[in-house]
Parts: C-alpha cells; sequence; structure tokens
C-alpha cells in the first residue's frame, strides 16, 4: 500500500525512444494541467538526434522534457546500467510520487528498475505484451517490469491472459487499449495532410514500405544480408522505400554492405506524420516493429513481419499481418501477401480515441483510493 502526500501526486513520465514518444501524445494530452496530477517528463536520450526525438517532440506537442540525461556507452547492457544509475539520481534529487514507463524499451526497462530501487509505485502503460522468445533484449524488458510494476494497463486481451498465466495479481491489469492507435486517430488530419508523396515523387500503392531496426536482425551480418536480399527481390516487382534507422545504417556499412542498398530509395527517419501518411498510402509494409504492424492492422494495409513471432497476435489474427521467417520465407511469398486487396481496416475493441482517458480514470481511482 503506498500513501501519498494530500497536494496534487507528482510522476515521473520516463521517455527514451520514438515507440515512446507517440505512446506518450495521448498521455500528456490529458496531463498537461490536470487537476489532480502533476507529471515530470524524463527523457533518457536514448533517441537523441533529430529525426528520432526532436521532431516527435515538435510535431505531437508533447511537452519538452523537464529532464534530459545524456547516456552514453558502445554495449546494450552498459546503456541501460548508465540509464539506471542517472535515472535513479534524478528520483534522489526530486520528490516523485511514482514512475510511469512505456513498452519494452531499454529506457523503460531502466526507468522501472530506479522506481523500485527508490520504492516508487510503477506504472505500466502496454503491459502485457509477450513474443515467448526470449532471445529478444525486448521481451527480457517486459517480463521484468510487468513484474516489477504495481498499475498495468494492457493493450490487447492476450496481454491479459499472458499477465494471468504469470500470477500477476488481477487487481493490478486493466485492459483499456492500444494508446498507440490513439495518437493514429488523434493526427488523421495531419497525416492525410502529409506532402510526403509529392516530395518522394511517389502515387498510392506504387510502393512498398521496409524498416529494419531489430538487434536480432541488425547485429548479424548474415541476417542482414538475407533481409536486405528479401527485400531486392521485391523490388524487381515494386519500388522499396527505406526509411534507415541511424543504428541499422551504422551496422550496414560496418558490415561492408552499403551497396546491398543501391536497389532500394533509402531516405533518413521521417517524422510521425510523414511516415504514417507513407504507410497508409503503400501497398504494403515489410517490418521487424511491434508498433507497424499495430498501426497497420488498423489501417487494414497489408504486413509482412520479419519474425518467426509476434508479441501482438491480435494482429495475426486479423489477418492483414502476416509472420515472414527471414530463413523461411522468400521475396514472391511476401510479395503475395502485400498485394492483396481484401483487408479492410478494422475497428479492434479499445483500440480507439478513449485509451488515455480510460487511464487517467483508472488512476484517478487508483491512487487517490
Amino acid at each position: 500500500m503506498f500513501f501519498f502526500r494530500k497536494n496534487k501526486p507528482n510522476f515521473a513520465v520516463i521517455l527514451g525512444t520514438r515507440p515512446n514518444f507517440v505512446k506518450a501524445a495521448p498521455f500528456f494530452r490529458r496531463a498537461v494541467n490536470h487537476p489532480n496530477f502533476k507529471f515530470t517528463g524524463i527523457h533518457t536520450g536514448q533517441h537523441f538526434d533529430q529525426q528520432m526525438s526532436k521532431i516527435f517532440f515538435d510535431e505531437l506537442d508533447i511537452p519538452q522534457p523537464e529532464i534530459t540525461l545524456e547516456i552514453g556507452g558502445d554495449k546494450h547492457t552498459e546503456k541501460i546500467g548508465r540509464m539506471f544509475d542517472s535515472i535513479k539520481d534524478v528520483f534522489k534529487q526530486n520528490k516523485f510520487d511514482g514512475v510511469v514507463v512505456f513498452g519494452d524499451v531499454n529506457s523503460t526497462l531502466a526507468g522501472a528498475l530506479a522506481a523500485v530501487k527508490r520504492q516508487l509505485p510503477l506504472v505500466h502503460i502496454e503491459a502485457g505484451l509477450r513474443s515467448h522468445d526470449r532471445r529478444m533484449p525486448e521481451e527480457i524488458n517486459r517480463v521484468i517490469v510487468d513484474h516489477l510494476s504495481d498499475l498495468l494497463f494492457a493493450s490487447e486481451p492476450s496481454a491479459v491472459e499472458n499477465l494471468h498465466r504469470e500470477g500477476v495479481k488481477d487487481k493490478k491489469i486493466n485492459l483499456v487499449g492500444n494508446i498507440m492507435i490513439e495518437s493514429l486517430e488523434i493526427y488523421r488530419d495531419k497525416i492525410d495532410q502529409s506532402k510526403i508523396l509529392n516530395e518522394l515523387v511517389l502515387k498510392p500503392k506504387s510502393y512498398i514500405l521496409a524498416t529494419i531496426h531489430r538487434q536480432e536482425n541488425t547485429d548479424s551480418p548474415i541476417q542482414i544480408k538475407k533481409i536486405l536480399d528479401l527485400l531486392s527481390g521485391l523490388s524487381r516487382n515494386v519500388k522499396i522505400i527505406l526509411p534507415l534507422h541511424p543504428g541499422t545504417r551504422k551496422r550496414i556499412t560496418s558490415y561492408g554492405l552499403d551497396e546491398l542498398l543501391n536497389p532500394f530509395k533509402v531516405i533518413e527517419p521521417l517524422g510521425y506524420f510523414d511516415f504514417m501518411k507513407l504507410v497508409k498510402s503503400s501497398l504494403g509494409v515489410v517490418t521487424d516493429s511491434g508498433g507497424i504492424q499495430e498501426e497497420t492492422s488498423h489501417l487494414g494495409v497489408p504486413c509482412a513481419t520479419l519474425r518467426d513471432n509476434t508479441e501482438r497476435p491480435i494482429t495475426l489474427e486479423l489477418g492483414s499481418n502476416k509472420l515472414c521467417p527471414v530463413e523461411q520465407t522468400s521475396s514472391e511469398e511476401i510479395f503475395k501477401h502485400l498485394n492483396r486487396s481484401d483487408f479492410l481496416p478494422h475497428n479492434i475493441s479499445l483500440w480507439d480515441g478513449h485509451v488515455s482517458e480510460r487511464i487517467f480514470k483508472t488512476l484517478q481511482t487508483w491512487f487517490h483510493r
């Protein structure tokens, strides 16, 4: 049982990467000037450059974080350790009544560990997702954060089932829907107004959009070569647009594979509105991203996921998303899936414009009980 001050509780909100920013936008729309809560944004710097960070704060009207950390380190575990130490120091120097984290990135894990170290209540938004693949760093992050959290907000029924199966108490779990989809609903008009198709001289349904960033795909030169070969095979049928994550570009260069990018139109990472316009207008998407599986499902856009599992099974149930393991699939199979025209936008239960509203109603009850 946690006890709070009579004045407005102040919660630290940990942000670090593009998916965090997109999920945080609806949250902060309700958080700003909230009558019962205060929120302090803390940016870990996990994504720190213009294309991956600042542009999202500007576009999505997220308040500039009150605290920004500059985390160095080359190794995965080293970065988590440094984030943990820095966040822990911030918690020690400032008075917070709780901590809010999103998703499964390293910043989320570091923030959760620091919260527990300081004995602060922990709120996890997008809890319970499981790929059941412990090779994925994100899977480890999800499991640890969920079991450290005091209040968990789930996006789909399978997430609730996973938490129940793992022994999480039902009173901690709340099925509220997908907050990333709320961003999509909030900004539909601005997405539609994007001029990115004109800038890239593209017509709707004339291209495939591709993204690659997962550690299990980019850490291996053999794996990333296979992915680029698959995309090259697709490029014989249709143009491939590849917004290249800075980390992925660095890996490809270090492996000496730059020439394998020649068949594609490689562009810099995009802001949210431009990127979602490309998704919405594409023939289909090839990706290893979790969030894009959800966004394409909501929009009715075919998605080929370059993995042999997904933590978002509801996207497979709809049929618009298909798992395409790199080792077992072919360019022809991917193209056949993406070239289908029978996918329509689906209304998944609670994937709407009211997710943050449900979150705040629960917060109100839980933290003022």
